[in-house]
C-alpha cells in the first residue's frame, strides 16, 4: 500500500525532474502529448498546480474554487521560467502536508474530497506526465510497478469516472489486470458512475506502466485485450476529450 507521504514525495520528484531540464531539452517535442514540448509539460504542471492549490484550500461546497484557480493560473502571464512553474506546483503539493482526512473540494468528484485524495491525484497525474517526458528524452520509464499500480487504481476509481461524468458517456464495464512474468499483480475495475458492480464485458492485461499509459490514452507497450474491445477503445478516447488545456503557453 502506497502511503500519502510516498505519493507526495513522488509528486515532488516529478516536478523537479520536469522543471529542471536544460533549455535544449525544454524545446524537445513530447510525442505522447503532441503538440507539447517539454516546456509545455512544465507549464501544464505549474498552472494546474495553481488550480489544485485553490481547490485544496476550499471547502467541498465551493465548486467555484476550480474556476478561481484556473483564472489565477491564466492571470500569471505566459513565458514563465521553469523554476517558477515548478514552485507553483510544489506549493500545491506542500499544501497536502496535512491531515489526509481534511475535507476539501475535489474536481474529480465535483464535490467532496480530501487531502488524501488530492495526494493520490497529484502522484498519479504527475507520474503520467513524468512518463511522457521520459519518453520524449528517450529514457526508460522510472515508475515502479508499485507506483504504477497505485496510479492505475486511482485512474480507474476517480480519473476515468470523472471523464465519464463530464462527457456524459458510459463506454461500458471492463477490468484491468496488471501482470508481470505471468503473475497477476493487481486487478482494478473501470466503471462509469452509477454502474459500480456491473459485470466486466472486456479485460485489459499487461505490465503496470503500459496499462497506465494505455488508460490515459498514451502510446504504450504491449497489452492484451479480450471481450468487447470497443468498450476499452471507448474509455481510451475519454482523456483526449475532457479536461484538455492545449499548450497553454
Amino acid at each position: 500500500m502506497v502511503s500519502h507521504a510516498q505519493r507526495l514525495q513522488s509528486a515532488r520528484d516529478t516536478v523537479s525532474f520536469i522543471c529542471s531540464r536544460s533549455s535544449d531539452e525544454m524545446r524537445l517535442p513530447v510525442p505522447n502529448c503532441a503538440p507539447w514540448t517539454i516546456y509545455n509539460a512544465a507549464v501544464h504542471i505549474g498552472r494546474v498546480g495553481v488550480a489544485w492549490h485553490s481547490m485544496i484550500e476550499a471547502t467541498p461546497d465551493d465548486p467555484d474554487s476550480r474556476a478561481r484557480g484556473y483564472a489565477d493560473a491564466e492571470a500569471r502571464g505566459s513565458g514563465q521560467d521553469p523554476t517558477t512553474l515548478g514552485s507553483w506546483a510544489l506549493a500545491a503539493i506542500d499544501a497536502l502536508d496535512d491531515d489526509v482526512d481534511r475535507a476539501c473540494y475535489f474536481s474529480m468528484t465535483g464535490g467532496h474530497g480530501t487531502v488524501g485524495l488530492w495526494g493520490w491525484h497529484a502522484a498519479s497525474e504527475l507520474g503520467v506526465h513524468r512518463l511522457d517526458v521520459e519518453a520524449a528524452l528517450g529514457l526508460e520509464p522510472s515508475l515502479t510497478d508499485e507506483m504504477a499500480i497505485d496510479a492505475l487504481t486511482y485512474t480507474a476509481n476517480y480519473f476515468l469516472p470523472a471523464m465519464s461524468r463530464v462527457t456524459e458517456t458510459d463506454p461500458g464495464a471492463f477490468d484491468v489486470v496488471a501482470a508481470r512474468d505471468g503473475a497477476t499483480l493487481a486487478t482494478v475495475e473501470v466503471r462509469a458512475p452509477g454502474a459500480e458492480g456491473a459485470p466486466a464485458a472486456a479485460t485489459l492485461t499487461g505490465a503496470p506502466v503500459d496499462l497506465l499509459l494505455a488508460v490515459w490514452g498514451r502510446p504504450h507497450g504491449p497489452v492484451d485485450t479480450s471481450g468487447a474491445t470497443e468498450i476499452i477503445d471507448g474509455w481510451f478516447e475519454l482523456p483526449k476529450t475532457a479536461f484538455q488545456f492545449g499548450t497553454w503557453d
